[in-house]
């Protein structure tokens, strides 16, 4: 009887490990989708617009693709999070994937900018399903293995931060290996082609999980109208949970809006950073800048990224059972802040004719740094929300979630880059106060959060 049990745990581990690894690959394909435009997208819009790559043109044109994407998650997070409440989880996660296959193939044949923009924000549409990865992950997880399969989730968003700008660099391909690419369509369409490799990988997954995923919410546990029901003994169908009918509760508890604040929170002060970071990178050295090309940008970020793998694969799950999931939050802010808020030293080596590979080392282990810091945040949070949507219509709560997150990260970059002009009044090193508030601003939703999380701990 013994060995029966043995071998049923045996299979139960495999089913779930096969299962979380699609699910790990679905989310990795979204990070890589957000990050890849963005060693060539400020390239990209310069070149349609015809100016510098410093120019405020070029900034607010950029922070359009940035945003436009997220903007269009806010909108349909809610409409995929209720719909996989309806008709289940695993087609609504298929069309996702499947429209993430073909959005960004569109955009590398654009030929203008507002053709660009237009395929940018389709990508956000089919991206608003993100939330139910979350969601189908939290259904076949448990507290045993719950940080981990969180933790896995966050790492495959990192590998995304390191894939998709490695994809990113590979634009304009007619530059960097003219004696392969010049004359080709990959000259006439200079994103193309890191967006065609990302589709046909894309396309390969979709494949995979219309293998391997099983739907976790049977018929009987499906919403009505948005309501969570269940059929009962008699075939009765009882309401579980009504959370915004006029009849009953208003809106959700308020530790559920606090778990949803802090995920918008750490979202947008990354998204924020990032495209500080990006503009900083790429801007001249003449203009305050380190002066990178798009495949310059993607080195430092692939080092960036090297940071979380370490944490994941060494370190974490010990430490988040010793520290617990607050006290991670609190180290992953940390190194965060310290991280980004070095910026004045790192810019005193911007020179190339000075420091030359030294720059690199020097914003490699910055970005390390603050990718852990980024991969502590996340981690806690993922699973804060999980925990949070408990007893409730998870993917629902999980969809309103991911489309308060996509608000930030629509909001982020025009923050950000409107903040790195204003800032630039007070002198050489204003525009690094950017940083700053950013931080603040971080800070100040873990102050309005906190007791609602330390409920969930």
């Amino acid at each position: 009887m013994s060995a029966i049990s043995e071998a049923q745990e045996a299979a139960a581990r495999r089913i779930f490990n096969r299962r979380l690894y699609v699910i790990g690959a679905m989310r990795l394909i979204d990070s890589m989708n957000v990050n890849m435009i963005m060693p060539y997208g400020l390239e990209m819009v310069s070149m349609f617009l015809n100016k510098a790559r410093d120019s405020p043109e070029s900034a607010t044109a950029y922070a359009w693709l940035v945003g436009l994407y997220s903007l269009f998650e806010i909108v349909f997070s809610p409409f995929w999070g209720v719909a996989a409440d309806v008709v289940g989880r695993r087609p609504i996660l298929l069309i996702g994937i499947a429209g993430t296959a073909i959005a960004p193939v569109l955009l590398g044949v654009g030929q203008s900018l507002t053709a660009v923009l237009l395929f940018r924000a389709l990508g956000g549409f089919f991206c608003g399903n993100q939330a139910i990865l979350r969601t189908y992950l939290g259904e076949i997880a448990n507290k045993t293995n719950e940080a981990r399969a969180f933790g896995f989730l966050v790492l495959c968003f990192v590998l995304g931060l390191i894939a998709g700008p490695f994809l990113g660099g590979l634009a304009f391909p007619a530059q960097w290996a003219p004696e392969l690419f010049t004359g080709t369509v990959f000259e006439h369409y200079p994103v193309l082609f890191p967006n065609l490799l990302f589709g046909i990988f894309t396309a390969i997954v979709c494949i995979i999980g219309y293998i391997c995923l099983e739907e976790t919410l049977t018929e009987g546990k499906r919403s009505i109208c948005g309501q969570k029901h269940e059929a009962g003994e008699a075939g009765d169908v009882e309401l579980a949970d009504t959370p915004c009918t006029a009849d009953t509760k208003r809106c959700y508890p308020l530790h559920v809006l606090q778990a949803i604040l802090a995920f918008c929170g750490v979202t947008g002060a990354v998204e924020a950073q990032n495209t500080l970071v990006i503009l900083l990178w790429q801007y001249p050295v003449s203009a305050g800048g380190f002066g990178f090309s798009p495949q310059q940008v993607s080195i430092v970020q692939i080092s960036g990224g090297l940071g979380p793998i370490l944490c994941h694969l060494t370190f974490f799950q010990k430490l988040a059972k010793k520290l617990g999931l607050l006290n991670i939050l609190a180290l992953g802010f940390v190194l965060n802040s310290l991280s980004y808020g070095l910026y004045p030293l790192y810019a005193l080596v911007a020179d190339p004719a000075k420091y030359g590979l030294w720059r690199f080392v020097v914003l490699g282990l910055a970005e390390f740094t603050g990718m852990i810091g980024t991969f502590l945040l996340f981690s806690s949070v993922f699973v804060f929300v999980n925990r949070a949507s408990e007893g409730l219509n998870r993917a629902t709560v999980n969809g309103w979630a991911n489309s308060g997150r996509a608000l930030s990260r629509a909001i982020a970059p025009f923050f950000a880059s409107q903040l790195l002009r204003a800032a630039e009044v007070v002198g050489p090193f204003g525009r690094y106060l950017s940083f700053y508030i950013t931080t603040a601003s971080l800070g100040l939703c873990f102050a309005i959060s906190w007791t609602g999380l330390r409920k969930l701990t």
